[in-house]
């Protein structure tokens, strides 16, 4: 054999792989990766936070994740004094619209119920499944910035009671446009609003999305005391009707982790991102929530969806 290259064979075979590559450990410069497709995470710092205070609205600009696609952006909480709880809004915006509207202590709800393990110094922003049964269904909801037309991604975050807090964040980012051209301009979102039922019965809850192309609801969070149960009705007919007591075995068997007092429709509980709940079909639905009495209850929607929908 001559001319064997041997870094030529290993380069293939870890993208395969979906590796990650360290470009500071020196092994693959980046224009290597441009040219044969990198399928493992790059992992950078973002941009400063501005005006970290104890209380009161900080904000970033993620300009140098411009041109990629963005998987998660990892919060990294520190200081005297700065929990979870005391991230009373996140929002991130894509092009200055709304695509992210949760709490760090909702946010982390949601994220241990996929299985993911909570950190007290760190909080996900993810707009990937982690847990997805393939690769390409994996990113589907990774912002990728090219084929989304993406050109300004920011966040703001409320801190609220605080003592000397810091507040920092890196990314995890794949290349764009991604490989899926069918599904690389969906964008994961997470909506939130919320409804008080003035006693106890069931009552039907506002789910006012746009029943469009290219738009899917993944999971529905029901976050309160009262909720005992629930179900959803599309085109007169009834898709989801459980329990407390069987959603939360359904969702232990396929590896879920149910939260106390939050009640979830899962459309993907077994990591198949093709069993989303499409909208665009949708000649009505119908969302019940049954109150053991009255109290607020936070409904978080996660979506796939196009930027300009929703």
């Amino acid at each position: 054999m001559k001319n064997l290259n041997l870094r030529a064979l290993a380069l293939p075979l870890m993208l395969a792989l979906g590796a990650t590559v360290s470009y500071a450990a020196g092994l693959v410069p980046p224009r290597d990766l441009m040219l044969v497709g990198f399928l493992g995470y790059m992992l950078i710092d973002c941009p400063p936070f501005s005006n970290v205070a104890a209380t009161g609205l900080t904000t970033v600009k993620f300009d140098n994740l411009i041109g990629y696609t963005v998987d998660r952006i990892i919060l990294e909480l520190g200081g005297t004094a700065l929990t979870k709880a005391m991230l009373t809004q996140i929002r991130v915006l894509a092009n200055e619209k709304e695509i992210i509207n949760d709490t760090g202590t909702n946010m982390d709800l949601r994220n241990q119920y996929r299985g993911i393990t909570a950190n007290a110094a760190y909080l996900a922003i993810d707009f990937e499944e982690i847990r997805a049964r393939t690769i390409v269904g994996q990113r589907v909801g990774s912002v990728d910035t090219l084929s989304a037309g993406i050109n300004k991604l920011s966040a703001e975050v409320t801190i609220t009671g605080a003592t000397a807090p810091t507040l920092s964040s890196f990314a995890m980012l794949s290349m764009a446009p991604q490989a899926d051209k069918q599904y690389n301009r969906l964008i994961a979102k997470v909506a939130n609003r919320t409804f008080n039922p003035g006693g106890a019965g069931e009552f039907v809850f506002d789910f006012n999305y746009q029943r469009v192309p290219f738009s899917f609801v993944k999971r529905v969070h029901l976050i309160g005391a009262t909720v005992t149960a629930a179900r959803v009705k599309k085109n007169g007919i009834e898709i989801h009707k459980a329990t407390n007591a069987r959603k939360n075995f359904v969702q232990t068997e396929f590896q879920r982790t149910p939260q106390a007092n939050m009640f979830t429709f899962d459309f993907v509980l077994d990591g198949n991102l093709s069993d989303a709940l499409p909208l665009a079909n949708a000649q009505s639905m119908e969302w019940y929530v049954t109150a053991s009495g009255a109290g607020n209850i936070t409904m978080l929607v996660e979506l796939l969806d196009l930027l300009e929908n929703n």
